[in-house]
């Protein structure tokens, strides 16, 4: 009885399994740029949004607090990008907001606390009870107008702005 040999084929071949690695290879590196740049574009978006919430937290918060107020004590210059604010409350206390820098503090009597930050600007413009007429005598401010200026890193049109105009209820 003649036995033949035959050999069978177990395992794979060095050139079959460079390709599966390779082919591997490719693939992680695709999805891992991937995700590298999703992550840095999530995170762009997260620093504008927190900067975006910051302003409107601050614009938000003036204007509460100016119409509940019985009257503007001082407000700054038109011109003065790093405006200040203060106002007599109906408890008899006094409210000031002051912007140094970047950061707007907040304060009764005195601006210690941060209110926001990330905020390159900040701007009063008080108006007379026409509501046109511009002044920045305290005892003639019954209309506000408050500009919050803020950046974003990394844009192209990075400036951005929030205005709101708040009338004193008081008057």
């Amino acid at each position: 009885m003649v036995h033949s040999k035959r050999t069978t084929r177990s395992g794979f071949s060095l050139l079959e399994l460079l390709v599966a690695v390779t082919l591997l290879v490719s693939a992680v590196t695709a999805v891992s740029v991937l995700l590298r740049v999703n992550y840095a574009t999530w995170r762009e978006y997260q620093t504008d949004n927190l900067r975006h919430e910051a302003a409107v937290g601050v614009l938000r918060h003036m204007v509460r607090q100016i119409r509940q107020c019985e009257e503007i004590v001082t407000i700054s210059s038109p011109a003065d990008n790093s405006g200040s604010l203060s106002l007599l409350m109906t408890d008899g206390s006094t409210i000031v907001w002051d912007h140094s820098g970047t950061d707007v503090n907040y304060g009764t009597t005195t601006a210690n606390q941060l209110l926001g930050n990330n905020i390159t600007g900040l701007t009063f413009v008080g108006y007379e009870l026409d509501g046109t007429t511009t002044t920045t005598v305290a005892d003639d401010v019954r209309c506000v107008r408050i500009t919050v200026s803020y950046t974003l890193p990394d844009r192209a049109t990075a400036n951005r702005t929030l205005t709101a105009n708040v009338w004193v209820r008081a008057f």
